[in-house]
């Protein structure tokens, strides 16, 4: 598990907000079959993100490990309450275009706590 208090690393939690361990790095070159599996899932993505724009929101692609796909929610999407609702419709619609089962895993980067002003 990381300490992002003391050094602003992001902290991966899985789908109940639990920290997970975070992705290992990339392998130097990817199979064609991967690179075509996350060329999918990308296209996939990018179908939905006019949907979270149009809130504020967006969802970056970090990671695809197989069928692990690691992903940033960010601006509105970011440490929003139904974030995880809209996490469920972008895993079914991640399903659906793979014909595979998907697991998402979000990645946070909390910020840095806020200090108290005491007088």
């Amino acid at each position: 598990m990381l300490d992002t208090a003391q050094n602003a690393q992001p902290k991966v939690v899985d789908d109940v907000g639990a920290p997970v361990a975070a992705p290992p790095p990339k392998a130097a070159e990817e199979s064609p079959a991967a690179a075509a599996h996350r060329k999918v899932i990308s296209d996939a993505l990018d179908a939905i993100r006019p949907n979270l724009k149009r809130d504020g929101g967006d969802c970056e692609l970090i990671d695809v490990q197989g069928d692990k796909v690691y992903v940033k929610m960010v601006g509105a999407c970011s440490g929003c309450q139904l974030s995880n609702m809209t996490l469920n419709g972008v895993q079914a619609k991640l399903v659906e275009a793979t014909g595979r089962m998907i697991r998402l895993i979000p990645i946070t980067t909390p910020q840095a706590p806020i200090p108290l002003k005491l007088k």
